[in-house]
């Protein structure tokens, strides 16, 4: 039996499909009944937020000559997010003057570099990456300014990522800190490893730092190799986003770089399944790779149909844990990684992982 997302209950056949409107806001076409539409913003802005759904639609708003999002909820969100966003600012200026070789990825990241306000996107913890022999130079430093690590309900088998942690809690609990000793977990950092990420990161100034984030090309790998580890289900709604802001803001990205890395890295199958699914829900494919348009058969052309299904209805149930690892065999892992996965998780089942590093200060905990 699946399980209904935490969001308000509407006739989800009855919704217009919202994608046309996030990828090609000024010519998708409107719908003969615009309360279709209306209830699919407003889900929209339940799932990923009122201030950033507010910006998706903005040119569907003005064609409409209407707010689709109720400007004081936009409102109320705005200023929650900015509260959030200079909270991190203030430890990203910590992390900045300790001289420490960080780089900022993921939602952070993104914020900063493809969106008009990083306030936008403001959401989530605060992705940071460190090589491998800083992480425990780095837990110290945060620990000596009360961050704890929080310990975090998981299922049966624990958590099996070899490239993050449970959240890292500053101690007013406005900060939550995700570190990274590789950009994903595996296979990613077969290829997208922690020395390729920095090697090619970039610079940009936020307030007076200067801090490190990831190319164009790794934004786009990250935000396929997430999806994929999500099992294309709802959590992956904001990597979805910001693939497609980021294509409209970095048109020429270097596509050769990125179906490198995947067949590198042994995720070039769920790499096709994310842009693919994109694909089918509006984004033009012609800037993409011939592979990534080619179309795909039999039972994964059934599996990208249902997923493809669940994200223009906007995720209307939970997938049962069967679903979600058939859907891992058919769509977001090639064979062997699918099947280190399981082995993973049969260990974790006699031997649950906390995701919490050895002699790590813990919440709670003296």
């Amino acid at each position: 039996m699946t399980k209904t997302h935490d969001t308000k209950t509407y006739d989800r056949e009855n919704i217009a499909d919202i994608w046309p409107f996030l990828i090609r806001p000024d010519d998708a076409p409107l719908p003969a009944d615009p309360l279709l539409l209306q209830r699919a913003a407003n889900l929209l802005a339940e799932l990923a937020s009122p201030v950033l759904a507010d910006f998706l639609l903005a040119p569907v708003a003005a064609r409409l000559g209407r707010p689709l999002i109720d400007p004081q909820t936009v409102a109320r969100d705005r200023i929650a997010a900015r509260f959030a966003l200079a909270q991190q600012h203030k430890w990203v200026a910590f992390l900045s003057a300790s001289g420490m070789e960080i780089a900022f990825i993921k939602g952070f990241a993104n914020a900063h570099l493809f969106y008009p306000d990083p306030v936008l996107r403001m959401q989530g913890d605060l992705d940071i990456l460190v090589r491998e022999p800083d992480l425990a130079p780095l837990i110290a430093l945060l620990a000596g300014e009360g961050f704890r690590f929080q310990p975090a309900p998981f299922n049966s088998w624990g958590m099996i990522s070899d490239a993050s942690f449970v959240p890292f809690v500053s101690a007013d609990g406005a900060c939550n800190i995700d570190i990274h000793i590789q950009p994903d977990c595996y296979p990613a950092h077969r290829s997208l490893n922690a020395d390729r990420l920095f090697r090619d990161a970039r610079p940009i100034s936020i307030g007076n730092c200067s801090v490190l984030v990831p190319s164009p090309e790794h934004v786009l790998v990250l935000c396929a190799t997430n999806a994929a580890k999500d099992k294309f289900d709802l959590v992956c709604l904001r990597k979805a986003i910001d693939a497609i802001v980021t294509l409209r803001a970095m048109p020429s990205v270097d596509w050769n770089e990125i179906v490198d890395l995947a067949r590198e890295g042994g995720f070039l199958l769920p790499l096709r399944v994310f842009f693919a699914i994109l694909v089918e829900l509006g984004l033009d494919p012609a800037p993409l790779p011939v592979l990534m348009r080619t179309p795909f058969a039999g039972l994964r052309r059934r599996a990208m149909g249902q997923v493809v299904a669940q994200f223009r209805l906007l995720f209307p149930q939970e997938p049962p844990l069967t679903t979600l690892l058939w859907r891992e065999a058919l769509l977001c892992a090639e064979p062997s990684v699918a099947w280190h996965n399981l082995v993973l998780r049969a260990r974790g089942l006699i031997r649950p992982a906390s995701g919490i590093p050895d002699g790590a200060p813990v919440e709670g905990r003296s």
